[in-house]
């Protein structure tokens, strides 16, 4: 922008000088003269800049006064100065005539004044073209007179400057408040120092905290800035907002407003406000907080420059920072619907930021709005005060916005101005006093002689010091210089004293070791002393560390302590196990070569198997428990088989061993099917056979009859027999049980089999007498059982459902299932990508299609991206996502994306309804609105993520078809859902390299 001076937006506690949103910092210094002992001039420089829409909407305000002027009316008051504000006075208030209908007070400021003394007279009609009616000055204390008695006043109050012919109307030693610039108004004000007139300027009222009430500029340029958008709208010919109809959806309108001032930052609200998509630039970091905080988005170029200069205003930038935004506006061009711009410099022409090349980018029926129209223009091709059209874009380049909201206008600056007035002097006292720094920064004229600029404060009286402690008034000295070699050493030591800080804190986590060491060898030497309860206090410490490994694994900040002690548990779980055995050292050998086999296997296994087929390994594993189980039981029963006659506890023994063989069967077999099915090498549709119910009865019953007779029969054999039974019952039920059990319900399969082994490990350890396998398979099995009711909650089913392999949830209804009719809109990369620059608020709902696709890199990559663009992005996961409990989860924390941002079903819910698009990738059952709206669908009463109810949302699938739940998905052809068809992966990554383009 040229390094343009722009508003700062806030007030500032030293005095600045007026300007609007724009300059480059290139002023060139003009003469400046002042005689003494008579009014001056001064050349238009730095001082008293004037806003374009402010010198429009008084007119001639950028030049000499002259008397080619429309009629005006006016209202004064007379105060005598020092008095109180009670006695005679007359307030001259005045409207425009065809050009600015506005008027110097609105009824409620006479009604102030009227409160404080002052006797307020309105010249005839003064407020009829800023809908003030007469009667209404008069009820609010007013009275109504002609021209000639309202020059007749000690203070008249105006919006502009006096023309040539209204100065000998004024009574010598008045006092005038307007808009003055001094510095374009010579003339003028060497005859108002004629008539010995006392004269402030709105415009010279300095910009500190206290005067903000007074800052009659800003109120103009809050009106331009409104007004602009207003007018932006008439001519545009879409909604703002976006919306979606039966007839089709309309996208939001794209607004791009240059320049963060007053005027800026109004129509930033006000575009806000009314729904379209805003984007803002300015060359100061200042600004970027205050455009965020409205929802829009700050526009930065990649040259590192900031354009804070002094006084509020932007310093001149680097040709490189220049060509930079030059490229950024001619990107914005191509994509945005409306341009506003507010760019000024004082006292020169406007830069002119948007080129001829860039209006003739913009998309036909496009508008642009330019503020600095009446300065030359920031838009090269505007025509400064008409509406017209080139290339197909429409061109704003009206002069006279807050004219065109006379009302308020009139309101905002009758509030400025009485207010100014009243705060002249001490408590109801109109007093001159120069001490105040506000009145002497606006004063201009006093009793005829030049007060600006702004004289230096008065100095201490002489009196107030003893004569033998009086002194010469201290000369204030200049700042010293900068020392600049001072400040390159700082900031030299600072660099190098960053040089080699890591970004993160080292972990310590060998440190872990200290405590397992000293478990470990504790352990060793209390077993080595001949201390036979030393095995099993290290069975009680490594089940504790166990359950505080599940503890610890629960939150997130503690999960690292948790795997810890997990391995530590573990370890002294083998460690004491070895103990207790104290084996002999070739069954040692042995039991090591069986360990480093089984180690081998698990290592080539682990480092082969893809992230994605997480569900099935853990199947695979869960059928080695099985036979585990099963093996262990048998061989146990051989071992204690002598002892059955004399142990009293034989019979819970054989109890433990024969559960223990059931459960572990059934495991075995169950998860080969599961493990089958989840890699592929079966059909995922269930297999329903006929009569299934009452063939699972039977088995279960025959299992009964075998534990009795093996429980009543203490002979070797049939207690063997027995156990080889039910070893193949419960193989055979596993197969049966989980045949029927569909692909969508594997996760909860996994779960159960995994609560299967627990308690099979927990019966080998009452069996063996070992408190940490109990303790152990007591924690796995509760756990798999709580994961498995809370999944099939999350379905609305109940467990005996899903393990039997039944349909449909327990809200299902006995009805017809509801047609679903309409037709879908298909998007590409390109729309989509336009939809997330826009969105502020996105949610991403990801399935077991991404998990297929192995699609989380691009995905992660992609939300860096956006979250670094200031898009709230977060993810929603359904508690049955995926085809294993936590396996998205596990998907995206390995890709990188942040714990912070991937949350749960309840969590994000009722968040969809103010997020802005849902990025559905690879879901269905999870996301169908068919669970709320359809009583008889099979999957009614299912929770399901609401993604419907945001402003838009683009599902992700490879095509139309239905999910695992075989159930169409009414969302498909909702109006605000678009869907992109294809490979996931293929398309997650179009999609990131499309957004790294947008935003390159």
């Amino acid at each position: 922008m040229r390094g343009r001076r722009e508003e700062a937006g806030g007030r500032r506690e030293e005095e600045e000088e007026e300007g609007e949103e724009g300059g480059d910092g290139r002023e060139e210094e003009e003469e400046v003269r002042r005689p003494d002992t008579r009014l001056g001039w001064v050349r238009r420089g730095e001082h008293n800049p004037v806003p374009s829409y402010i010198s429009s909407y008084f007119p001639h305000l950028g030049g000499p006064c002259t008397p080619q002027r429309s009629k005006e009316y006016h209202c004064v008051l007379n105060v005598r100065p020092l008095n109180p504000f009670r006695g005679t006075s007359y307030l001259k208030a005045h409207s425009l005539g065809n050009r600015c209908p506005e008027v110097a007070l609105a009824p409620t400021s006479v009604a102030a004044l009227c409160k404080k003394g002052f006797s307020v007279s309105i010249e005839d009609s003064a407020g009829v073209q800023a809908k003030y009616l007469n009667s209404a000055y008069e009820e609010a204390g007013a009275k109504i007179v002609d021209r000639d008695a309202a020059f007749t006043s000690d203070i008249v109050l105006k919006v502009r400057q006096p023309a040539t012919e209204e100065v000998a109307l004024f009574k010598d030693g008045s006092s005038l408040v307007s808009f003055m610039y001094p510095a374009q108004n010579k003339e003028l004000l060497n005859q108002l120092a004629a008539k010995k007139l006392t004269v402030f300027g709105m415009d010279c009222v300095p910009r500190i905290s206290r005067a903000q009430v007074f800052d009659a500029l800003s109120s103009m340029a809050n009106i331009a800035g409104y007004r602009a958008v207003v007018e932006a709208s008439n001519h545009f010919g879409r909604f703002f907002t976006g919306q979606i109809t039966a007839a089709g959806k309309v996208p939001p309108a794209k607004v791009l407003v240059i320049g963060g001032g007053v005027a800026g930052l109004a129509a930033i609200g006000q575009a806000k406000n009314m729904g379209a998509i805003v984007r803002a630039f300015d060359t100061r970091a200042a600004v970027k907080e205050q455009v965020e905080s409205f929802g829009a988005e700050f526009l930065e170029v990649n040259v590192a420059e900031s354009g804070e200069g002094t006084g509020g205003y932007a310093k001149e930038m680097s040709k490189e920072f220049i060509e930079a935004e030059m490229a950024l506006f001619a990107k914005q061009a191509k994509d945005v619907d409306i341009i506003i711009t507010t760019a000024l410099i004082p006292g020169k022409k406007a830069p002119v930021l948007i080129k001829r090349e860039h209006v003739e980018a913009m998309k036909p029926g496009s508008v642009v709005v330019d503020l600095a129209a009446e300065a030359g223009g920031n838009i090269e091709t505007t025509v400064p005060g008409e509406v017209s059209v080139y290339k197909d874009v429409t061109h704003i380049g009206l002069t006279d916005l807050p004219s065109r909201l006379p009302t308020q206008a009139s309101f905002l600056y009758g509030n400025n101005i009485s207010k100014f007035l009243l705060s002249i002097g001490e408590k109801d006292h109109f007093n001159i006093n120069l001490e105040d720094e506000v009145v002497r920064g606006s004063i201009i004229l006093q009793n005829g002689q030049l007060m600006w600029p702004p004289p230096p404060p008065p100095e201490p009286s002489p009196g107030a010091v003893p004569a033998a402690a009086a002194a010469p008034a201290a000369v204030k000295e200049p700042p010293p210089p900068p020392n600049y070699f001072t400040l390159t050493m700082k900031d030299a030591s600072a660099y190098a004293a960053g040089e080699d800080v890591p970004t993160d804190p080292p972990e310590y986590t060998y440190l872990y070791g200290i405590p397992a060491a000293v478990f470990l060898g504790g352990y060793a030497a209390t077993a080595a002393s001949g201390y036979p309860e030393s095995h099993q206090m290290a069975y009680l410490a490594a089940s504790l560390c166990c359950v505080g490994a599940l503890g610890g694994l629960s939150n997130q900040s503690t999960c690292r302590l948790g795997n810890t002690l997990g391995m530590i548990g573990v370890s002294g779980g083998i460690a004491s196990t070895i103990g207790a055995l104290t084996p002999a050292t070739p069954v040692l050998m042995q039991m090591g070569g069986a360990a480093a086999l089984g180690g081998a296997i698990g290592t080539t296994i682990a480092k082969k198997i893809e992230i994605t087929d997480l569900p099935q390994l853990v199947a695979a594993f869960h059928s080695l428990v099985g036979a585990a189980a099963v093996l262990t039981c048998i061989s146990t029963y051989l071992h204690d088989f002598p002892n059955f006659a004399t142990d009293p506890a034989a019979n819970a023994i054989k109890t433990a061993l024969f559960f223990g063989t059931y459960i572990g069967g059934v495991t075995f077999s169950g998860s080969l099917v599961a493990y089958g099915k989840l890699q592929g090498l079966l059909n995922s549709a269930p297999l329903l056979l006929p009569g299934r119910h009452a063939l699972n009865a039977g088995l279960l019953t025959a299992n009964i009859g075998a534990m009795g007779w093996y429980m009543m029969d203490p002979s070797l054999n049939v207690g063997l027999s027995m156990l080889g039974t039910t070893t193949t019952l419960s193989a055979v039920m596993g197969v049966t049980l989980t045949m029927a059990i569909g692909g969508a319900d594997m996760p909860v399969v996994i779960t159960v089999l995994n609560s299967y082994s627990g308690w099979a490990l927990c019966a080998e350890g009452f069996m063996l007498n070992n408190n940490l396998m109990t303790v152990v398979g007591a924690l796995i099995g509760s756990s798999g059982a709580i994961l498995s009711y809370i999944m099939c909650k999350a379905m609305n089913r109940s467990l005996p459902n899903v393990i039997l392999g039944g349909f449909g949830t327990s809200s299902t209804g006995s009805g017809k299932p509801m047609e679903i009719t309409g037709t879908h809109t298909e998007t590409n990369v390109e729309q989509t990508v336009e939809m997330m620059t826009n969105a502020k608020n996105i949610i991403i709902v990801p399935g077991y299609g991404l998990c297929v696709a192995k699609a989380q890199y691009p995905i992660a990559e992609m939300v860096d991206i956006l979250r670094k663009k200031n898009k709230n992005v977060r993810f929603g996961i359904h508690p049955v996502a995926g085809r294993m409990p936590g396996q998205l989860n596990v998907l995206l924390a390995e890709a990188g994306v942040p714990y912070d941002v991937v949350l749960e079903m309840d969590e994000i819910n009722d968040d969809f309804p103010e997020t802005d698009l849902v990025l559905v990738i690879g879901a269905n059952d999870t996301v169908n609105s068919a669970a709320e709206d359809d009583p008889n669908s099979i999957i009614a009463g299912m929770p399901v993520l609401r993604v419907w109810k945001s402003n838009q949302v683009i599902v992700m699938k490879r095509s139309l078809g239905v999910g695992y739940a075989a159930v169409d998905n009414p969302i498909f052809f909702k109006p605000n859902t678009n869907m992109l068809l294809g490979d996931a992966k293929k398309t997650c990554d179009a999609l990131l390299t499309k957004l790294k383009e947008q935003y390159e």
